[in-house]
């Protein structure tokens, strides 16, 4: 699917159609640990500010999906890949750190819509949507917020907690990741998108991992 170049006006109701969207996914949802989110959208800023356009190679990922517009979940994605080029993506590590290898580097972004760093501000929810390709390993790593992952398109195996077993989870399922605890997931041979979830503690911690990377 070609991106669309989207000026200032129209980002903003892009980012609001967004932001609309995922409150209303996380407003609906039957899920008793996605309810635990709802209360945050009620503290943030919905004054809009304009962060510019920023992104990386994998966001071209997006290009060969094709969503299932019918529900909220492939509505949402597809705002995410028909103004790919027009988002702010970042990522949080950098091979200085020398936490994750050279394939997660190159292979996730993330553009975040609520907090810290979001056009809409927010000191208690982070909120948006990350990608990541194809037969990727992002590690054990942990953070004090609890979080969810909600699977808009792809499939990864998931593991929360140190010594828990993998488990496969695809397009529509939730992961839920409490505060502190070890987490990791590997891509399947398609890239990975997710709305995801943060709120408790620092919005803008960087993850823990068990050591540095070789």
């Amino acid at each position: 699917m070609p991106a669309v170049d989207c000026d200032s006006i129209c980002l903003r109701e892009i980012h609001a159609e967004i932001l609309s969207l995922m409150e209303r996914m996380v407003a609906e949802s039957e899920n008793a640990l996605v309810q635990k989110f709802r209360a945050g959208f009620n503290g943030l800023d919905r004054n809009w500010r304009d962060l510019g356009a920023n992104n990386f190679p994998v966001t071209a990922f997006l290009g060969n999906i094709t969503p299932d517009i019918h529900s909220d979940i492939g509505k949402l994605l597809e705002l995410f890949i028909t103004y790919r080029d027009s988002l702010f993506w970042e990522q949080t590590y950098s091979r200085e750190d020398g936490v994750v290898g050279d394939a997660l580097l190159s292979g996730y972004a993330f553009s975040e819509i609520t907090g810290k760093r979001g056009p809409f501000v927010s000191d208690c929810l982070r909120s948006g949507a990350g990608i990541w390709a194809p037969d990727v390993e992002y590690p054990l790593h942990w953070h004090e917020a609890e979080e969810i992952y909600w699977i808009l398109s792809g499939s990864a195996w998931f593991q929360v907690g140190r010594e828990a077993s993998r488990m496969s989870k695809n397009a529509g399922d939730i992961i839920f990741v409490p505060s502190s605890t070890p987490h990791s997931f590997v891509t399947g041979d398609e890239p990975l998108v997710m709305f995801y979830l943060w709120q408790g503690g620092d919005l803008r911690q960087v993850s823990e991992f068990d050591g540095n990377v070789e």
